[in-house]
């Protein structure tokens, strides 16, 4: 092996090394931002509207910043408040927000009725209930459905640039877990509430329960 043989072969380890810490990195990452989504979705099936709102606005804003870091590259402080000082940035995000929405609905509207339908199989599930999972559904296909990649890979961006480093991953690791855990433990427990929105909470509740009974009547 010549010199420019050796020095090649020990050049490449150090990139070799890099690249795995890279894709290590990249894959926390990747989880990370499912746990936000996980963590928006929770919340959403609590509080329904402001949960809707929340993933709303929350994808607006990742897409802007998607936006924003093709033209500017820079640290984690300009990923994340990056957007704020564009604004033509954020109305391509809400615009790009804006035609997901069709997408989501569907999912807000299929979910509560597939839970419904399974008071064929005498299981009887609260329609305000159904009606809370089909708005975390929807914040979900909002943030990261199939098909819908900007707001997921902002976060994955943002997270490569917060968590570099085996401490970095382990604190944030631990705090998004805790949290994750909380929310989608609440969202089981607890009663969602349609608050401010009380008038469409009886609607969707009536619909709901008609669309329930009818599949109990022709099961029996």
């Amino acid at each position: 092996m010549t010199w420019d043989d050796t020095s090649g072969a020990v050049s490449e380890r150090p990139l070799a090394a890099d690249e795995t810490v890279d894709a290590v990195v990249e894959g926390w990452s990747r989880l990370f931002a499912y746990l936000v989504v996980a963590i928006v979705f929770g919340f959403s099936v609590i509080m329904p509207f402001f949960g809707l709102l929340l993933a709303l606005a929350f994808a607006s804003y990742l897409r802007a910043g998607q936006v924003h870091a093709r033209r500017h590259r820079g640290s984690l402080l300009r990923l994340v408040v990056g957007p704020l000082t564009a604004p033509l940035d954020l109305a391509r995000g809400f615009a790009g927000t804006l035609l997901t929405v069709p997408y989501a609905a569907v999912f807000a509207v299929a979910v509560p009725m597939a839970i419904m339908a399974t008071s064929a199989i005498d299981v009887q599930v609260a329609p305000l209930v159904g009606a809370a999972w089909g708005a975390g559904a929807a914040a979900y296909v909002l943030l990261a459905a199939p098909g819908i990649r900007a707001p997921r890979r902002h976060l994955v961006q943002v997270f490569i640039a917060l968590a570099y480093g085996p401490r970095r991953i382990a604190v944030v690791g631990a705090v998004l877990c805790v949290v994750t855990l909380a929310v989608l433990a609440a969202a089981i427990v607890l009663k969602p509430t349609f608050a401010p929105m009380y008038e469409l909470e009886n609607s969707i509740a009536q619909e709901l329960s008609r669309f329930q009974d009818s599949i109990q009547q022709r099961v029996s």
